[in-house]
């Protein structure tokens, strides 16, 4: 292992070890401790920096790296914020405790998404200090990103000119097909998260005395499910759903790799957990008084969460028993993202990263939802362009969350190509 490498290890290894759960109030001073860690990375690099921040939520971090303003500017987003490590003991070793075994880097948040920002400051520094720095860097820093980004919109709507002035986005929070075979991503699925509480009295009852005599909420909120999604299809059943959704184009059939033709495009409801009645061990017969259900609805291109949230409410309110009372709560939700593929900046950045992996590079569309993506290109009306190098296999938001450490040099290499763009 070179210098080098041994530098860009360490980085990362001291910023895996703050842990940067942007869910837990309770963790807010690491947040900031993990804000004031990438502040000193970027002074470092010669950048002017600044914190973009609503009250004492995780900030924004804007570093403006400007060579020459004649030149390109590259945006260039990652991510801080890391999930929650549960369940621990799960893990094989800390989870903020950067551990090799074997070929893996593990560590909560290494992956998602420690490795593209450590990976970006590294190219960045390397580019400076040979002198092949052409371009001006804009570097974009998220801390909310694992809450739904709460308040990136209004962050990067303050920040204004700092960042709009980048002529086009690189978004590092996806990776690779395989190792070694690049993939940009040009669509990302919406998400509306939402939870319905429904409560048909105001305790527990006995099993043998009132069963067939009152309706138990875990049948109501069943029956409903049924209702909203076909089991075999998975079509979702409610009226005007799919009014707005963007066709595909047959030359995006014979652009996307044959895995991502249904499950990544089309729009899904999925229910994420429900809960309710006795769940101990042993048995205890009763009727609950309350269920709650959770559930994600992914939205395809088209699809706007203020359009889809009424429907969503009022096939509820058309389709569950009126026997219950229920309260549905449902998130802001998140754009879908769609762009031009063709662009030249597009085009470009897969010649170089086919170029240096030495494989073809896929154009995909993902099923997951990055918020960051559709907000810099619908405000600032630049093209944005999803790549990442991560594996498929290295349990994002799982135990013994991992990165390939060939491919976490490998990709800073990568980087430096295309910040040459």
């Amino acid at each position: 292992m070179n210098i080098d490498n041994n530098i860009a290890l360490e980085k990362l290894k001291k910023l895996v070890a703050i842990p940067s759960v942007s869910t837990d109030p309770e963790r807010r001073n690491k947040i900031m401790e993990a804000a004031e860690f990438i502040r000193k990375e970027l002074l470092e690099l010669g950048c002017a920096v600044k914190f973009f921040r609503y009250k004492n939520y995780p900030p924004v971090i804007i570093g403006q790296k400007i060579v020459d303003k004649s030149a390109k500017t590259i945006g260039i987003y990652a991510h801080y914020d890391v999930q929650p490590e549960d369940p621990v003991e799960k893990w094989s070793s800390p989870p903020f405790e950067l551990t090799k075994r074997g070929e893996k880097l593990y560590g909560r948040g290494v992956a998602d998404d420690k490795i593209h920002l450590i990976q970006s400051v590294i190219a960045a520094k390397n580019l400076i200090e040979r002198g092949n720095l052409e371009n001006n860097l804009i570097f974009i820093f998220e801390g909310e990103e694992e809450i739904g980004s709460i308040h990136f919109e209004e962050l990067v709507k303050k920040a204004g000119a700092a960042v709009g002035k980048s002529d086009f986005f690189y978004v590092f929070d996806v990776g690779m097909k395989e190792k070694n075979v690049p993939q940009i991503f040009y669509g990302l699925r919406g998400v509306i998260s939402g939870e319905l509480k429904v409560k048909t009295g105001e305790t527990d009852l006995h099993s043998g005395i009132y069963g067939n005599r009152v309706l138990n909420p875990i049948q109501a909120i069943a029956e409903l499910l049924a209702k909203i999604k076909d089991g075999q299809t998975h079509k979702i059943k409610i009226p005007g759903f799919y009014d707005k959704v963007k066709k595909i184009s047959q030359e995006e059939i014979d652009l996307l790799p044959a895995e991502s033709l249904n499950s990544k495009i089309n729009p899904s409801f999925e229910v994420n957990g429900i809960y309710s009645g006795y769940t101990g061990s042993g048995w205890k017969s009763v009727i609950p008084a309350e269920a709650t259900v959770k559930f994600s609805l992914r939205l395809a291109p088209n699809q706007k969460p203020e359009k889809i949230k009424p429907m969503v409410k009022k096939f509820i309110e058309s389709n569950l028993s009126r026997q219950v009372k229920w309260e549905l709560t449902l998130s802001p939700g998140s754009n879908p993202f769609y762009t031009d593929f063709n662009n030249p900046y597009t085009k470009k950045t897969a010649k170089i990263l086919s170029n240096f992996f030495g494989n073809r590079c896929y154009f995909n569309r993902s099923g997951g939802s990055i918020a960051a993506a559709e907000i810099l290109q619908r405000l600032f009306k630049k093209p944005v362009i999803l790549t990442g190098f991560t594996l498929p296999d290295e349990n994002i938001h799982a135990p013994n969350e991992n990165i390939d450490e060939e491919m976490f040099f490998k990709g800073i290499v990568a980087m430096e190509g295309i910040f040459s763009l």
